[in-house]
């Protein structure tokens, strides 16, 4: 009886085998049904066994295959397609022109909360209300307003930077930054004060830090390869991944937060949580009553889940984004003194009194301190492979017919060093985004993708640039930065979800600046 059951069990899994192996071979038939080249899959992995690979980095994998294949071209995360594209008249048709049937990104292969109900992850018409509603937040009123506490995060950094100097020791940056950004976000986003700077072992940074490194968790691997197991994988990576118990340890401090905000009905305060709170359908349930609520337009109004997921989100993006381009940049600078030095005159030469606060209007005047941050941008994007949309419904792109949920990976490691259009592409050159390079141009505007384009780009853009400008002048306006010995030139990188990171930190030697006096450049 026993030996019966077994061998009908395994005539069923055999079977079950059978109809998987077939479906899956189907699956990754996919781009050769619709004629477009395609990196060849493995029956399991697809090609993701390669670009995960920790001995390359993604971009590096991308870039190979794409000299293999062409600008156009897919690979397979198991069975399911990702179509690379690099055309650049087929990217602005997907992020801009065609931007109704594009306007959704890939949907998860696991219900990752709370990333499900933020921008990042919110489809249709509920990422276009929310979206309508957080945009007035990073106006230039509201940046302008923000820019104070930023001035005061900055210079607590300076203080840091001033003992390292009084020591003579060097300085990890990455590290620097990432406590600055977090301090910075914390009380611009949340209106709450943290002090990661100098405590780098503070609960909160460590949680965003843990998350950051281990966002893509092997659940979520395995729900690539095995989607039928996806509702069983989305239960055990919300609850036992590292990375899932990291979002739950930081949603339970938003929660904390978002308590103790409501609790003080009479403070009004500038930042996104107050915007989301106005909006919040619990606030106004409280206000108007019940039946008035449900009269009030659903674009109008956040889930209290919203509100504490799209503040989770904004704490992660201002975090890492913005600490990787504080740190490139630095480290760009250290090595092409010519820059330093004409960036440093340029500073004193609007600042006037070095003894003053930088304001908004100051690093609006600052021509060179914007090209050399766009062209740090455009070495080191922030995020490498968080381009990504899916077809609403077929539609034909250039030549290629691409049918209804296909997800689709716009590579802007590639597109950024591609010498068809940025000439000598690994030399850092500002020049290239002066007034009159620009002017005389005849480069592609989907060449220079850092913040993406279209509808969905990046919320946080006016945000991330102005710290970024504002920690680089008064940085450049005290310090003179020489590369340490110890940080490997060039820095090795890594990517472990989507942003670059240097892999062995950039270590730097600061020199106090003389007392400067307002000169030309």
């Amino acid at each position: 009886m026993l030996a019966a059951i077994i061998v009908i069990l395994l005539t069923l899994v055999g079977v079950k085998l059978v109809q998987w192996v077939r479906i899956r071979r189907y699956e990754q038939e996919f781009f050769k049904r619709i004629g477009v080249p395609y990196v060849k899959p493995h029956l399991v992995f697809g090609s993701n066994h390669i670009l995960r690979d920790r001995s390359n980095t993604q971009m590096a994998v991308i870039t190979k295959w794409r000299e293999e294949l062409g600008e156009v071209f897919g690979f397979f995360s198991g069975g399911r397609p990702s179509l690379v594209v690099s055309d650049l008249n087929m990217v602005r048709q997907i992020l801009i022109k065609d931007f109704h049937l594009f306007s959704n990104r890939p949907s998860m292969v696991i219900k990752a909360e709370p990333v499900i109900t933020t921008l990042v992850g919110l489809r249709d018409q509920r990422w276009k209300d929310v979206r309508a509603l957080l945009t007035p937040t990073f106006s230039m009123t509201k940046m302008k307003l923000m820019a104070g506490i930023m001035n005061e995060k900055i210079d607590t950094l300076l203080s840091i930077f001033e003992e390292h100097v009084e020591s003579q020791k060097t300085i990890e940056l990455y590290s620097s930054f990432q406590g600055m950004t977090l301090d910075v976000i914390c009380e611009c986003a949340l209106a709450i004060k943290s002090n990661c700077q100098r405590n780098q072992n503070d609960k909160l940074l460590q949680a965003v830090r843990g998350f950051l490194q281990n966002a893509v968790n092997n659940f979520i691997m395995l729900a690539i390869y095995f989607p039928f197991f996806g509702m069983l994988l989305s239960v055990l990576s919300n609850k036992l991944a590292f990375s899932g118990r990291m979002t739950n340890m930081i949603v339970k401090h938003l929660k904390q937060v978002i308590k103790m905000r409501r609790n003080n009905v009479g403070e009004k305060t500038v930042d996104v949580l107050q915007m989301m709170l106005e909006a919040s359908e619990t606030i106004i349930e409280e206000k108007v009553g019940k039946e008035a609520l449900s009269a009030i337009p659903s674009r109008k109004v956040l889930s209290d889940n919203e509100i504490i997921a799209n503040a989770w989100v904004f704490l992660l993006g201002g975090f890492e984004t913005t600490a990787n381009a504080l740190t490139f940049t630095c480290y760009l600078l250290s090595k092409h003194k010519n820059y330093q030095d004409q960036l440093y005159h340029e500073i004193i030469s609007v600042v006037k009194d070095p003894t003053c606060a930088v304001t908004y209007e100051h690093v609006s005047e600052m021509k060179l301190l914007d090209q050399i941050l766009s062209e740090s941008l455009r070495l080191y994007p922030p995020v490498v492979t968080f381009i990504i949309r899916e077809a609403s419904e077929d539609t034909q792109v250039g030549s290629v017919t691409i049918p209804k949920n296909t997800g689709i990976l716009i590579p802007i490691w590639d597109i950024h060093r591609d010498p068809k259009h940025w000439p000598d592409p690994e030399k850092f050159d500002p020049s290239r985004f002066s007034a009159s390079s620009k002017a005389n141009s005849t480069r592609h505007p989907m060449a220079y993708l850092p913040f993406g384009a279209g509808p969905r780009n990046c919320v946080g853009m006016r945000f991330g640039q102005l710290e970024a400008k504002l920690a680089l002048a008064k940085i450049i306006l005290n310090y003179e930065l020489d590369l340490a010995p110890e940080t490997e030139d060039p820095p090795p990188l890594t990517v472990p979800s989507v942003a670059i990171n240097p892999a062995r930190g950039i270590f730097m030697a600061l020199r106090r600046r003389s007392t400067p006096t307002p000169t030309n450049p």
